[in-house]
């Protein structure tokens, strides 16, 4: 004989429902009592601080020095080193690290030749910033203030020194008279990081000019 089919949905037991409604009860009861609330309160305000004290300790990435920013862009006015615990209040503040590792940084970009030409210039530096100057490096050029540099100031001195010079001149011209122009665009460059607090080694700075419709 086949087996006796089951209900398709059993009954709700109305058991269940009858200890929900006891427990809401009893909570409820238990909330009308100024005692508990006002534990409930510590709890809840205990938990929230310690979260928020966890949360406000930072520390400085090895490798960099730190700086603390608030929501309006100020800085606190000192300059953490690496390793180091630093307070920073949750969503009020921010720690910022700066990298002081020399960093090599690669710039690529167009400009107008003296004969009205596009030529494409590609230059390869090593950047560092000096401790004591990174609230003002930061401010200036950002955290990644390498490309910052590169693209606000390092940017005017080679469209400037370009400009007087024709495609030629830069592309095909005389191997000396090249390295000449490189030459002077590199120390352009260096006083620019003098003045801006930045270390840059020299020695490793290469400034290549090239046709940008030619294919590589």
């Amino acid at each position: 004989p086949a087996p006796p089919r089951l209900p398709a949905r059993l009954p709700a037991s109305p058991r269940g429902g009858l200890l929900m409604a006891g427990r809401i009860a009893r909570l409820k009861a238990w909330l009308r009592e100024p005692e508990n609330l006002k534990n409930l309160g510590r709890c809840t305000g205990g938990i929230t601080f310690f979260t928020l004290a966890l949360l406000s300790m930072k520390r400085i990435a090895p490798g960099h020095v730190g700086l603390i920013e608030d929501r309006t862009g100020n800085l606190r006015p000192y300059v953490y080193d690496d390793g180091q615990l630093v307070i920073a209040i949750p969503i009020w503040q921010r720690c910022i690290n700066m990298r002081l590792i020399p960093v090599k940084k690669r710039f690529i970009k167009e400009y107008k030749t003296k004969d009205g030409k596009d030529v494409e210039v590609r230059l390869l530096c090593r950047l560092q910033p000096k401790v004591h100057w990174v609230p003002e490096i930061y401010l200036k050029f950002g955290k990644d203030y390498g490309r910052g540099f590169l693209e606000k100031e390092a940017s005017l001195d080679i469209a400037e020194v370009v400009g007087r010079h024709t495609f030629d001149e830069l592309v095909r011209g005389p191997e000396d008279a090249v390295d000449a122009v490189v030459a002077e665009i590199g120390d352009r460059i260096g006083d620019a990081c003098s003045f801006h607090k930045l270390k840059i080694a020299k020695e490793e700075t290469t400034i290549v000019f090239l046709d940008p419709e030619a294919e590589e």
